[in-house]
C-alpha cells in the first residue's frame, strides 16, 4: 500500500462524526480546529460534545446513524462501539464517494490521521500508513523536540515576505532565487 500524503481544506466542509466517545470527541477537535463544518450522531453523547452543541459549534444528533446522514458530506469518520455500524458506514460512504475512516480499523479508512507537530503555520506530519501509530507518535515527539519553539515566529515572517515577492516579481528564475533564499539565504563571497 502507498498513501499520498495531502493536507486537506475542510474550512466550510461539512463532516460527519458518528460516535462521539473518546475517539470520536478527539476527532471532533481535529475537524473543528480545520474550521469544518461538523455535525455529530451518538444516542447519548458526553456532556462535553452536549456543550459544542449547546455553544453552535456542532450540529449534535441524539439517534443512531441513519444513511441519510452522509447526504451532501464530504467526510465522515465512524468512531462508535459497533463494529457493524462501522462497516455500514464506511460502505455506504464507499458507494457515495465520500472519504471515510473507521477509528482503529484500517483497512476501512481511505485516510490516516497523522501524528502531528505544530509550530504556527507550519506543520510536520508523520504516517507509517496505519501500521503503528505509536512509532508515528513517537518519531513526532522526536521531530517536535528538535523544532524551535519560536519557530511560528519566523514562519509568519517567511510568509510575509514570499507573498511580498510573489506580488513585486514576475515568474522566472529571479523570483524562484528570492523565494529560496528566504529559507536558504546565500553566503556572499569574498
Amino acid at each position: 500500500m502507498s498513501l499520498f500524503p495531502i493536507f486537506l481544506k475542510l474550512e466550510g466542509r461539512r463532516c460527519v462524526v458518528a460516535g462521539a466517545g473518546q475517539a470520536g470527541t478527539q476527532k471532533i477537535a481535529g475537524l473543528l480546529e480545520a474550521d469544518a463544518e461538523v455535525t455529530v450522531i451518538d444516542p447519548s453523547p458526553s456532556q462535553a460534545v452536549r456543550e459544542l452543541a449547546w455553544a453552535r459549534r456542532i450540529a449534535l444528533y441524539t439517534r443512531e446513524f441513519q444513511a441519510s446522514d452522509l447526504d451532501s458530506v464530504y467526510l465522515v469518520i465512524a468512531a462508535t462501539s459497533d463494529a457493524d455500524v462501522n462497516q455500514r458506514i464506511y460502505e455506504e460512504a464507499r458507494n457515495r464517494g465520500i472519504l471515510a475512516n473507521v477509528v482503529d480499523v484500517p483497512p476501512q479508512c481511505d485516510f490516516y490521521y497523522p501524528a502531528v507537530a505544530r509550530r504556527g503555520s507550519l506543520i510536520v506530519a508523520v504516517s507509517s500508513q496505519g501500521e503503528s501509530p505509536h512509532l508515528a507518535q513517537r518519531v513526532r515527539d522526536e521531530i517536535d523536540a528538535l523544532l524551535p519553539k519560536e519557530l511560528d515566529e519566523a514562519v509568519d515572517q517567511i510568509g510575509e515576505r514570499r507573498r511580498r515577492i510573489l506580488r513585486e516579481h514576475a515568474p522566472g528564475p529571479e523570483r524562484v532565487q528570492l523565494l529560496r533564499d528566504l529559507v536558504y539565504p546565500r553566503v556572499a563571497r569574498a
